[in-house]
């Protein structure tokens, strides 16, 4: 299992809401800043989007997709620093289906966009989201599998077949991913380490071992093989691309698996200890309090309570 699969899964990606906006004339909104990640697609006409400040605006043409990490204060306009008013349903709008919102005049050319906001559960998407600038702009490549599957969305969308809001939700994932990988891709420089190392066929296939069976009493032995190398040359070259030693990374790992858990689930210590590959309840109970300074029942307490932040303003009924 590749990491990027692996942080999506258990990140648990949901998108809260969904529309399809059309705007004419003189237009601006300003988007709610709760979600984790939202994103815009232009599939029609042109805009400026930015976050804080208008002078850093981008200019979007049909084709490209927005990418805005939250939560931040967004925008769209036809000009930088234009009025805006804030992205809220219609009434009328209530159903099954993308929401239709309609912005500035009557006239004139229209600029068509689509907007997903995704609501992340837990906190494993602060390494899925890493690397990512407040403001993404990404304009796939023609003859892409992303250009494709806009084209599939902006079809999609227009319609009111039956099962319309399933497809879309799906199509809508399938965005995500792509441009993930391709945004990742385009600036490997501030992209997550990890991201770099699955690029590496040695370290690349360690790394999706670990995913694959993170409860398993790996040593760099076991990872080194997976790899292919000597131990010598498995160790020096993880440790270049990922910043930390293999044994590291996997204890890592399954301490973020732990929180996960304990956080969002009432399973007992000893379940959690041995879905992690822990021989007791009070070894895994060491490992947590040597990585975290406090056991992990009082950790679970600490957190007792704790809400994600939702994209309520806008959240589907």
């Amino acid at each position: 299992m590749d990491v990027l699969t692996d942080l999506l899964q258990r990140s648990r990606a949901r998108g809260a809401a969904f529309s399809h906006s059309t705007a004419r004339g003189d237009w601006g909104i300003e988007f709610p800043t709760g979600a984790k990640l939202a994103i815009h697609g232009i599939l029609g006409g042109e805009a400026f989007a930015w976050t804080e400040d208008p002078a850093r605006a981008r200019h979007v043409l049909p084709g490209d997709v927005v990418l805005v990490r939250g939560p931040v204060r967004q925008f769209m306009a036809h000009t930088p620093g234009a009025g805006v008013e804030p992205f809220l349903y219609h009434p009328a709008d209530a159903g099954a289906g993308p929401r239709r919102m309609r912005f500035g005049a009557e006239a004139g050319d229209p600029t068509t966009f689509f907007c997903g906001a995704y609501t992340f559960d837990g906190e494993l998407c602060a390494g899925l989201l890493a690397g990512l600038p407040d403001l993404t702009v990404v304009r796939p490549r023609a003859g892409s599998s992303l250009r494709a599957i806009l084209d599939v969305f902006a079809a999609e969308i227009l319609g009111d077949a039956p099962g319309q809001q399933a497809l879309l939700d799906s199509l809508l994932d399938v965005v995500l991913v792509q441009v993930l990988r391709e945004q990742l891709a385009a600036d490997l420089q501030t992209a997550p380490a990890w991201f770099r190392a699955m690029d590496d066929p040695a370290v690349g296939a360690a790394l999706r071992a670990v995913h694959e069976a993170p409860a398993r009493a790996w040593t760099v032995a076991d990872l080194a093989e997976e790899a292919s190398l000597s131990r010598a040359t498995f160790a020096r070259r993880f440790t270049g691309l990922l910043g930390v030693a293999p044994l590291t990374y996997v204890a890592d790992w399954r301490m973020a698996l732990a929180r996960e858990q304990l956080r969002d689930g009432d399973a007992g210590l000893a379940a959690i200890a041995h879905s992690l590959g822990y021989s007791s309840e009070f070894a895994f109970a060491a490992a947590f309090k040597r990585h975290h300074g406090t056991p992990p029942g009082r950790w679970r307490a600490s957190k007792a309570g704790t809400v994600p932040q939702m994209y309520s303003e806008i959240s589907t009924p």
